[in-house]
């Protein structure tokens, strides 16, 4: 135990950095009646990150990213290709996907998956994942953020946006000022555009910010500058986005910004401050275990305002993800499997620290459950 608390301690000064593969997604139409937005999945629009080495680490990573993004369990060799199982809907309407190091350096491994979904149109879109390299532990705003860090966060996005929207506005009107005097130009696109602009202002100005804020609205990256940038999405839809000349907002937080801001193992993990173990919160990480005697693979999302959360899980021996809803009160955690049948067992968890705790109950029986790190 004294062993693997100083390497827990000590491990980001002995870390190097990851070596990672880009694996594509083997797939051959079935039928004629494939969706379009599979047409590119053959040729090898489908690409995916996978860490090298076969240690504790790189499999962690490799397991969030693979249940996070594809919705399988992670290939357990390495490969220039993995398959995706007929019982994964995670892909669903995605024409590409492909992936960015943002940033790796023995301390965090930071990437970004960038991907183009499609339903009734087809748009462009960022996820992105940051990982402690010294455990493989799956890294959020909340892990490292004080609560009234995340508060400003919050704030100072808003304000962010604010000016943003602000300073569009009277960028645009010196235009149609201009375009005035020469009167040889058509105003109504640029009466567009300022009318855009001063909506999106004026839904600024009726939100509040919140730390709920900064968590479910705003992406969370961590770049090789050391810098912490939170996004958020932009305000148009898709049937404006033409008009929308601000877009994506990005609020970069440099090292010299961080300081009053973090915990102490934020301060420990991006000021590279004295080492302190991480906070004992499960919730987006991966989890291994038993029900009974089986082995077993768990990931939650992290809960809603409301307590709810969805999440996935995987007997080892079997590797087949099964989906779970579920809703978190106090301590407690209540799990649904996401099943066709009518006939859904449900896994009743007591957070204890860094262990979880509880019952699997289902086809008329009871069978303990521990979860942990």
């Amino acid at each position: 135990m004294r062993c693997w608390l100083f390497l827990l301690l000590c491990g980001h000064a002995i870390a190097g950095p990851l070596m990672v593969e880009s694996r594509t997604m083997a797939w051959k139409a079935k039928a004629e009646d494939a969706p379009l937005y599979a047409a590119g999945w053959a040729r090898g629009d489908i690409k995916m990150p996978y860490l090298l080495g076969g240690t504790d680490v790189a499999n962690r990573i490799n397991d969030v990213l693979y249940l996070s993004v594809v919705g399988i369990a992670a290939p357990l060799k390495a490969g220039k290709t993995f398959q995706l199982t007929e019982s994964s809907g995670e892909l669903d309407g995605t024409a590409s996907l492909d992936f960015s190091v943002l940033r790796n350096d023995g301390r965090i491994f930071s990437l970004a998956m960038n991907a183009e979904g499609c339903g009734a149109y087809c748009e462009s879109y960022v996820r992105s994942y940051s990982f402690d390299t010294a455990t493989g532990r799956a890294l959020s705003a909340v892990d490292l953020f004080t609560p009234s860090g995340l508060a400003v966060v919050a704030k100072a996005m808003q304000a962010e946006r604010k000016r943003r929207y602000m300073a569009q506005i009277k960028a645009l009107k010196r235009q149609q000022t201009a375009l005035k005097r020469s009167k040889l130009s058509d105003l109504s696109d640029i009466e567009e555009r300022i009318a855009f602009n001063e909506e999106c202002l004026g839904r600024e100005h009726q939100q509040s910010s919140s730390q709920q804020d900064a968590l479910s609205y705003m992406r969370f990256s961590l770049l090789k500058n050391k810098a912490a940038v939170f996004s958020s999405g932009r305000c148009s839809a898709h049937v404006n986005r033409a008009l929308d000349d601000v877009d994506e907002i990005d609020l970069v937080l440099l090292p010299k910004d961080l300081a009053g801001l973090l915990n102490s193992y934020g301060k420990a993990l991006l000021l590279e401050q004295a080492k302190v173990a991480p906070p004992n919160d499960l919730f987006e990480q991966v989890l291994h275990g038993k029900i009974g005697n089986a082995a077993i693979t768990m990931r939650l999302n992290r809960p809603y305002e409301d307590g709810s959360f969805s999440g996935v899980y995987y007997y080892d021996k079997y590797r087949k993800v099964l989906s779970l809803r579920g809703v978190k009160k106090d301590s407690h955690l209540e799990l649904t499997e996401q099943l066709a049948e009518s006939d859904q067992a449900k896994i009743n968890l007591d957070i204890t620290g860094a262990q979880w705790f509880g019952q699997w109950l289902g086809n008329n029986k009871q069978v303990p459950v521990i979860l942990g790190w």
